[in-house]
Formats: structure tokens, C-alpha cells, sequence
């Protein structure tokens, strides 16, 4: 029975489509209001389904043909008479069909007398906006004149004789009155200006509907083919052209003479002061058209020398885009239809409809599919080609109130899930856009993409300046989902760079059944097990009796493994499983870098359009900001070097017992600048890259500026301290080297070389809050979940430095630990030639270095004895310590991880306000993962 029921269900969809193109009628669209909508109904008759509408069948997107109008303009100098005009219009008719069959239906009208002109020479650029500027609105008086002289024309309501008698006896009764009251009231506003709401309203109620002559002339010849209908011919003898001029009905619904007048759209504002509009669409105007069909196709024929030029380009009614224009010329009238249809074909652009779609993947369904009889028909979309998405959002009336085609997104077709369902991969600037679209009106789909150039350039400007520029980015092409990255240059003085990758590229994508939305995951399972109910209701139990397994139930099968083995992966915190694919145009991702901050990564198909325009942010602040802390950062890498060289020149003087030399160079060490002698310098970059004079600052300018800043901050701290001047004077005078709190420790006090250490015992809790193994220097780590990593640019010489960070929380500050590479300054004998008490003075000397840096600012300062540990076998100095953080007042407690790896200094720094202690133990818990 079920199966009974499913071939009955297919059977009434597929005679229901075929019924829709057999009307003579057309019935709407799915993007348009039913059959009768040009008849204006009022509010209260929308609301309510006509009788009509209940009976029209429901069209299905894959068997629903094309709806498409051609609008023929023919110059008069090619002499044609109107039969041979008839004949053409239905030549190109019938060659329509031909060309693209059932999937679509076409019908070729002479283009209206407003627009002849403007399609017949001006098509090429031709908008819509011009288009529908032509249109008439409908203009109601508002003034108080014009209320008073509706009034006097309305009759005098009937007054009961026998309520008059006993109103004048006075013997009504308070119930009477106020009944007699509300009704006299509701008289007053049925008879008054503003009850007359609708265009039928118009029609009846006032005497006349001003025009100006030239929109009365047109209007007369438009009309014609309507004027059968009662309404349109009561409106035809409403009309009149008396008035000269725009000014002259100005005045007169200012003052009452006229009631109601149809001006152009475009002038329709200036009498907004004076009149209202009402809703009112006439059916031979753009607008009406524009809600019955899917397609027009504007046609220009015109004598070019000995020749006929044609022009066509395709007007997409329900995103309302022009094409571009494609053009022949033939040698004489009879063979102007079969080039029309020709080049109606070549510029159609076919539709699918957006289903559904997370970040990474979409599921569309391509229009009429299911009436196309050829692979090479213009209706098909398969895998390898590209859509550009349209979003669509309509008012209570099905108008449209925006229509936004989303810049630099694409969406690669890429894997069939039935005969009209397609997976596609999306690519795109910003990945949320599709997904924010979605409400109960709007409405998305996606046009296939024709490049038309041989190159394309892109222009960079800055966010609301217009006609600004970004000289000097660099640009950078990437293949879709793959990890190359080269550079293609920078823009020149006006923000201008060419692309000119033709190539098309095979990309890599994300798997559908690797989704989190269970509608695209399970697409195509679910539309396997369909075809295969479909295939077998006649015989259910065929495949049982041959006792093979069905390829349908096989390859359904097939696909819940792989949503199952994705939902494994997602928990294991892998990446999805991936598919790649060349597809058919030359989409490739194109990264802007400004400086050392990525602005932009805009996916661009070379040809699609001549010039493609990306405004970003105003990123000139932190540009300035960044070339004076590289100018800052190159005197502090000056500083290091030359106190790193008399450092080690005092040392050697020391060693030679030269004392007179060593303290002449000392003298020397101590007027090279160190950190506080360079913060003022910090503090003056950051007032003037945060100045408000030149307008505010964008918060994320804002934030990379601190970010550098902070990140310039630490290291000088680290690295321009005055601790290794008191070192050398405590040992030009003679005494010991300071050294680390008393406390225990594992060191040899025979050797001072620190033993293997004590292995730390790590909190398995602590541990499945980890992330993935980061890479660094050769070495590996792994830190927390959902903390990103930062390499500072320009960090000191001979350092390598990563700075892993939480997000903020709601009081700006972050969880957050340095893991920092050094080499052994010059002077220093390499770790394999050092004595164990060698290394371990190393280790001590820069574990007290870098704890010195942070102890300048902070204040109450405590710090412990250290101790000998062991992460995965190599020996690490541990020490803790507390202050009060001086910027903020507030205390803070950190943890210092100093060990010698080969050659090189290993730090772990991990640091956090008192009151989180979790993060302080998360953060320890991710330097024990060190290797």
C-alpha cells in the first residue's frame, strides 16, 4: 500500500507540472503572488485565499518551467510593417522552444511605449532603477481643502423622521444618543478623503485622475488590451490630461482642485508633502511583470550599415539583475528570430534554490531540472560549477524590500544528491552571511556564474570613504582548501592590482556528511532510500528473491557510515574528512596583508566581473603604530647587542684582572638606555596611534595596537633590565653573585649540576582540557583548549618567543603563558662545551633574569626557593612567586619553568591574577606536556 501510495503521490506532482505549462493562463511563480494579483485586491481580500487560488496546483521547483517574456524594440528605420513585427514575435517564440523545450515558457510582446526608446538605444547601460522609474504612481490628496471639497461631493446621509422627531422633542434617551453619535461618526470617516485606501476605491469614488499629456498618450496605448474589464475602462474615462505640467498638479492637490493624480515614480517624492501614495499595479507596467515572470529578455534590433545589429540581455525578475549584454548581427529580417533565441540562450542564467547550508556546505535545488531531456540543456547546474547566493527579503505584500547579492561568496557544486539536489561547497569572505539569512521571509538562491572578461582587477578601499584607497598590500592567492600561499604583489597608488588566474583549480572541501546540520548530512541517504522505494514498488520483495543486496540501500548505507565516522571525528576534535574536485571557473581565495596584520581573505573568480571592489577597515592607525615600534624595536635590538658585547668585554677585563678598564667600561654600560629610559617612548606611540583628533578609533584597530604594544613591553622588560649592571658592580667590588632564596634543592653540592629531577605528576582532569600538539622550534606542546597562539614579529635577537592566550573575559583580562626559546649570548661558551655546574649557572642566571623583569612591576614581591623537576625527561628549574600587578592594583601569582634543551633556554612563564587559580593550574598542566 505504501508503495501504491508514492507512485500515486509522483503521478499527481508530474501531471500537476505538466497542467501548469498547458494553461493558457500562467499561473504564478513561487516567488509571485497567484492569478489575479494585477487586479489590485484589497487588504481584506489578501487576506483571504480567493477561490481561485485554492483550485491553482502547487508547482514543484524541479518541474516548474521558466517563465520568461521577451520585449521586442524594433527600429523604425528598418520600415517593418506590423504584420511582419506579429510574424517575428511569433518566430522567436517558437525558436524559444526549440532551444530550451519544456523548461521553459516564453511569450514576445512589443516593449511598452515608456521604455521602447530607452531598450532600443540605451540597453547597454540600461539599470533597473530606470526601468521602474517609469512606472506611474498614484497620488491622493491630503490637504484639509481637498478633505473639505471630498466632503461636499459626498450625498447627505438619510435621517430617520421618527428619530428627528424625537431628537427635537428631546426625548431621546442617553443610549440613543451615543448610538446616534458613533453612527453619525462612522459616516463621517466612510464619507471622508482618508477611508478611500485602495486603487478600485479611486476608481469609484473620485470624479477624476489627473496625468500629465505625454504619460496620458502612452497610457491610452497601454490600456488597449485591458480595457475589456469593467475597472480598467472606468479608469480610461477617469483620466485626464488637462493639466500642463508637474507644478500645475502640485497646486492642485495642494488646494484641493484635483483629488487624485498618476505621476512618474521618480517624481512621486515631491508630492509627499501634499498627497499620499496608494498601492497600484498596473498589469502592462515593469512592476506587475516583474511578479508574473521569472525571466525577461530585452531585445534591441536596429539597422548597423548593411546589416542588423541585435542586442539582447536577460533581466532576472526575481533578483532583480541585469546581465550582461550579448550581441550579433545578421544579413537580413528573416533571420532575426533565430538569432534572438540564440542569444537568449547564450545569456539565460539558470537558478537553484538555497535549501539549506551551515558555514561549509549548502543544498540546492536546481529549477525545471526535472524538465530538461538533455545534458546540454541551458536549465542544468552540475558539479564543477559555481553560483553567486542572492538573498531576497520581502514586506507583508510579497514587495521586496531588499535584494543583496553577497560579495565575494561562491558556492562550488560539488556532489549530486538526487536528479535535482546538489551538495555545494561554500566559499566566502565572511562564512555567517548565508546563515543569518534565514527567516520565514527571505529567501535565497544562488544564479550560475558565466565569466565574461579576460582578467579582473581588484580594487581595495577603506570602509565609508568612498572613492579611498590601499596602495601597498600585499596580496596573496590560495587554492580552496588547500595550504599553498604565494604572492601574487601589491596594489599600485589607486588600490588597484590585475588577477589574471585563469587556471581552474582543483579544490578541496569539507565532506557534506561531516555537517552538524542532520537535513545536509543526511541528504543524500535520505534521498537514496527514496529512489529505491520509488524503483521497487512495483516488485518489493526483487532484490530479496535474487538475494543481492540493493546498490541503493548499499550506497545509503554508505553514506550513515560516514556521518557516523564524522561524528567520531568531531569528537575526537579532528578535522572533517575532505573531498576534492576541479571545478569548471578560476575561484581561487586571495589573502590582503597590510603591514603584519591580515585584513582580508576575499574569494574572486578571474573574469567574472571587470572589476571586483573590497572595502576594509581603516587599518592606518595601526600601520603608524607599528612602523614606530619596528623603528622601536630596532633601537632595542641595537641596545641588547651592545650590552650583550660590554657585558662580555667587563667580564673578560674582570677575568684579566684589568679592574680600571672593567669599570671605564662599566661607565659605558650604564649610559646605554634600558627600560625605563625607553617607556616613555612606548607611552608616546600609543597616545598618538590612539588620539582621537583624527577620529575615533575602530575597537579592533584599537585592540592590535595594545597587542603590540603589550608584546614590545614584555620583551624589553626582559631583555633591557638594570639587573646585569648590579651584577657586574657586585663583582668589580668583590662580592658573590646574588643568589636564589635559600630553600631546598636536588643539585650536587659537590658539582652544582642539577640531577635528572623529580617526575611531575600531571591531573588527568587537567589533561582532557588540552588541545591539539602545537609545533614550535622543533619542539611540541599542548595547550589548552580554545587558547590561540601569537609569534611576535620582531622579537629580541637570538629569541624565539610564543604567547598562548584564552579569549577575554568580561573584564578585559585573559588567561595566558609565554613559551620562549633563547640562545646563549656571545661570549658564552656552547651548553656541549659547559661543565654540568656551568649549565646549571646558565639556567639559574636567565630563570633570575627573566623573573627580574617581571618583579619591576610589581610590588610585595615573594618568591620561592627553586626546585629541580622532570617534564618528559629533561630537568626544569621551578620556581613561584606573587606581587601586586602596579598598572591595576591587583595581585598576581605565576609559576617559572627554566630549563637548557641542547642549545637552547627553554622558558615556560605562566601568570594569572590570584582569583584564578584554574587557569594557573591549566596553564602548569600544559607546560608538563613539553617535549
Amino acid at each position: 500500500m505504501k508503495t501504491q501510495a508514492l507512485g500515486l503521490l509522483l503521478l499527481f506532482l508530474v501531471s500537476s507540472a505538466s497542467f501548469a505549462r498547458t494553461q493558457e493562463t500562467n499561473p504564478a511563480s513561487p516567488n509571485t503572488p497567484a492569478p489575479g494579483a494585477e487586479k489590485n485586491p484589497t487588504a481584506a481580500d489578501q487576506a483571504k485565499p480567493s477561490a481561485s487560488s485554492k483550485n491553482t496546483p502547487v508547482e514543484v521547483w524541479e518541474y516548474s518551467a521558466y517563465k520568461a517574456r521577451v520585449w521586442l524594440s524594433i527600429s523604425p528605420t528598418l520600415g517593418l510593417s506590423q504584420n511582419t513585427k506579429q510574424l517575428i514575435q511569433r518566430k522567436i517564440a517558437e525558436f524559444s522552444d526549440i532551444e530550451f523545450g519544456a523548461t521553459m515558457d516564453c511569450d514576445v510582446v512589443e516593449t511598452p511605449d515608456a521604455l521602447f526608446g530607452s531598450v532600443l538605444y540605451h540597453l547597454d547601460d540600461l539599470t533597473i532603477e530606470q526601468l521602474l522609474s517609469r512606472e506611474l504612481v498614484l497620488m491622493l490628496a491630503k490637504s484639509d481643502a481637498a478633505k473639505d471639497a471630498f466632503m461636499a461631493m459626498q450625498p447627505k446621509p438619510k435621517i430617520d423622521p421618527a428619530i428627528e422627531e424625537l431628537k427635537q422633542k428631546k426625548k431621546l434617551t442617553k443610549e440613543q444618543e451615543e448610538e446616534l453619535k458613533a453612527q453619525a461618526d462612522a459616516e463621517s470617516r466612510a464619507a471622508s478623503l482618508n477611508s478611500v485606501r485602495t486603487l478600485d476605491s479611486v476608481i469609484e469614488r473620485i470624479p477624476a485622475i489627473a496625468m500629465l499629456p505625454l504619460q496620458y498618450a502612452a497610457m491610452q496605448r497601454d490600456i488597449v488590451p485591458y480595457v475589456n474589464e469593467e475597472k480598467w475602462k472606468k479608469m480610461q474615462a477617469k483620466l485626464d490630461a488637462s493639466e500642463a505640467n508637474s507644478d500645475a498638479i502640485y497646486e492642485g492637490l495642494k488646494s484641493g482642485k484635483i483629488l487624485a493624480a498618476l505621476v512618474p515614480k521618480n517624481e512621486a517624492n515631491r508630492f509627499k508633502e501634499v498627497a499620499r501614495s496608494l498601492p497600484t499595479r498596473f498589469p502592462w507596467q515593469p512592476e506587475a511583470m516583474l511578479r508574473d515572470k521569472d525571466k525577461i529578455f530585452l531585445v534591441a534590433v536596429e539597422q548597423e550599415a548593411e546589416r542588423i545589429r541585435i542586442q539582447v540581455k536577460e533581466l532576472d525578475a526575481f533578483v532583480r539583475r541585469i546581465g550582461l549584454m550579448e550581441t550579433t548581427t545578421v544579413a537580413n529580417v528573416q533571420e532575426i528570430p533565430h538569432a534572438v533565441a540564440f542569444l537568449q540562450r547564450r545569456c539565460f542564467t539558470p537558478m537553484a534554490r538555497i535549501e539549506d547550508n551551515d558555514n561549509k556546505t549548502a543544498v540546492l535545488r536546481v529549477r525545471a531540472n526535472g524538465l530538461a531531456t538533455s545534458a546540454e540543456s541551458p536549465v542544468n547546474i552540475g558539479p564543477g560549477d559555481v553560483l553567486a547566493p542572492y538573498i531576497r527579503r520581502d514586506d507583508l505584500n510579497g514587495n521586496p524590500t531588499q535584494l543583496q547579492n553577497l560579495a565575494f561568496t561562491y558556492i562550488a557544486v560539488t556532489e549530486p544528491i538526487d536528479n535535482a539536489r546538489f551538495y555545494g561547497a561554500i566559499f566566502a569572505a565572511s562564512r555567517g552571511a548565508l546563515v543569518a539569512a534565514k527567516n520565514r521571509r527571505t529567501k535565497r538562491v544562488a544564479l550560475k556564474v558565466h565569466p565574461n572578461y579576460p582578467t579582473t582587477d581588484l580594487k581595495l578601499g577603506i570602509r565609508a570613504q568612498p572613492n579611498s584607497a590601499v596602495p601597498g598590500a600585499e596580496v596573496y592567492l590560495r587554492t580552496p582548501g588547500s595550504d599553498d600561499l604565494k604572492m601574487v604583489g601589491r596594489t599600485d597608488w589607486r588600490g588597484v592590482i590585475g588577477i589574471a588566474n585563469t587556471d581552474n583549480p582543483t579544490i578541496t572541501y569539507d565532506q557534506p556528511t561531516s555537517s552538524s546540520v542532520e537535513m545536509i548530512a543526511r541528504a543524500r541517504a535520505t534521498a537514496i532510500r527514496l529512489k529505491s522505494l520509488k524503483e521497487n514498488q512495483d516488485d518489493a520483495g526483487a532484490s530479496n528473491a535474487s538475494g543481492q543486496e540493493d546498490p541503493a540501500v548499499a550506497a545509503a548505507a554508505a553514506d550513515e557510515a560516514a556521518i557516523a565516522a564524522s561524528a567520531e571525528a568531531l569528537k575526537r576534535r579532528e578535522r572533517a574528512p575532505t573531498s576534492s574536485m576541479q571545478i569548471k571557473l578560476p575561484l581561487y581565495l586571495y589573502y590582503i596583508k597590510n603591514g603584519e596584520t591580515l585584513l582580508a581573505r576575499l574569494p574572486v573568480i578571474t573574469g567574472y566581473r571587470e572589476q571586483e571592489k573590497a572595502d576594509l577597515p581603516d587599518d592606518r592607525r595601526r600601520l603608524q603604530a607599528e612602523a614606530f615600534l619596528k623603528g622601536l624595536q630596532g633601537e632595542v635590538l641595537d641596545l641588547v647587542v651592545r650590552r650583550k658585547i660590554l657585558d662580555a668585554r667587563i667580564k673578560k677585563k674582570i677575568d684579566e684582572g684589568k679592574k680600571d678598564e672593567a669599570f671605564a667600561l662599566l661607565d659605558e654600560l650604564k649610559k646605554v638606555k634600558n627600560y625605563e629610559g625607553l617607556s616613555s617612548q612606548i607611552q608616546n606611540i600609543l597616545r598618538r596611534a590612539t588620539s582621537t583628533e583624527q577620529g575615533p578609533v575602530p575597537a579592533p584597530v584599537a585592540e592590535r595596537i595594545d597587542k603590540m604594544i603589550d608584546v614590545t613591553r614584555v620583551l624589553m622588560q626582559q631583555y633591557l633590565q638594570t639587573d646585569i649592571v648590579r651584577e657586574l658592580e657586585v663583582k668589580l667590588l668583590g662580592g658573590a653573585a646574588p643568589t636564589a632564596a635559600p630553600g631546598p634543592s636536588t643539585a650536587n653540592p659537590e658539582t652544582g649540576s642539577s640531577s635528572p629531577g623529580t617526575p611531575v605528576v600531571s591531573d588527568p582532569k587537567l589533561r582532557e582540557q588540552l588541545g591539539d600538539v602545537y609545533q614550535f622550534q622543533g619542539h611540541s606542546i599542548r595547550p589548552p583548549k580554545g587558547y590561540t597562539a601569537t609569534i611576535p614579529s620582531n622579537p629580541p635577537p637570538m629569541t624565539n618567543v610564543a604567547i598562548f592566550a584564552a579569549p577575554n573575559r568580561p573584564d578585559g583580562t585573559a588567561a595566558s603563558f609565554v613559551l620562549t626559546h633563547i640562545s646563549p649570548p656571545e661570549g658564552v661558551s656552547p651548553p656541549q662545551d659547559m661543565s654540568p655546574k656551568e649549565k646549571d649557572e646558565l639556567i639559574e642566571l636567565f630563570s633570575e633574569k627573566l623573573l627580574g623583569g617581571i618583579k619591576n612591576s610589581r610590588t610585595n614581591w615573594e618568591q620561592s626557593a627553586r626546585t629541580i623537576v622532570s617534564i618528559n625527561g629533561t630537568p626544569f628549574t621551578r620556581k613561584t612567586w606573587k606581587g601586586i600587578m602596579t598598572q591595576v592594583n591587583r595581585p598576581m601569582e605565576g609559576i617559572h619553568y627554566t630549563g637548557l634543551v641542547k642549545d637552547r633556554i627553554v622558558v615556560i612563564s605562566i601568570q594569572d591574577f590570584n582569583e584564578n587559580q584554574d587557569a594557573i593550574r591549566l596553564g602548569e598542566e600544559s607546560a608538563l606536556t613539553f617535549k
